[in-house]
């Protein structure tokens, strides 16, 4: 198996894992398959309302059967210990936009995958977010779809995240 392949594989993984997470934190969310909803993970069963470990950015609630597409990065990566980055792809992107769907973004330990701060932010707002990073939509090239990036420090700042060692 190729580097990038396995990194990708091993990356799916810890996404699959942060967003098992993230649904036995958040209730009211239902995970939702592929097969019914391609471009997010979980509908709102029931109104949601921000608290301290769920902080909303632009909206007050979320209301039932709001679409949401879950996000999570370690906070840091690789040698260098880097802040992770959450990769947004460009036909996700648009159909949450067109649903009025929203992020749940979620930063995460590097190993467990720990959740260590959450937000919910709709995706009108990531929007502008996108507009201001220089780089905006990249072409992933291969048939591959368009993505962009967003530091954990364009959504969160660290004071918002529960400290874990030195991982920050």
């Amino acid at each position: 198996m190729s580097h990038a392949v396995e990194t990708m594989a091993r990356s799916r993984q810890a996404g699959d894992r942060a967003e098992t997470a993230v649904l036995e934190l958040v209730d009211g969310l239902r995970y939702v398959p592929d097969s019914e909803g391609q471009h997010y993970d979980a509908v709102a069963e029931t109104v949601i309302v921000p608290h301290r470990e769920l902080p909303f950015v632009g909206i007050c609630l979320l209301e039932a059967d709001a679409v949401v597409e879950i996000k999570s990065v370690a906070v840091v990566y690789g040698q260098n210990q880097r802040r992770g980055r959450f990769s947004l792809r460009r036909v996700q992107h648009q159909s949450l936009l067109e649903e009025g769907g929203v992020y749940l973004f979620a930063v995460c330990t590097p190993n467990s995958r720990e959740i260590i701060g959450m937000k919910v932010v709709p995706a009108t707002q990531v929007d502008h977010l996108l507009e201001s990073v220089t780089d905006g939509w990249r072409t992933a090239g291969d048939g591959r779809e368009d993505y962009s990036q967003l530091a954990w420090t364009r959504i969160f700042d660290s004071s918002e995240l529960r400290q874990r060692g030195d991982e920050l």
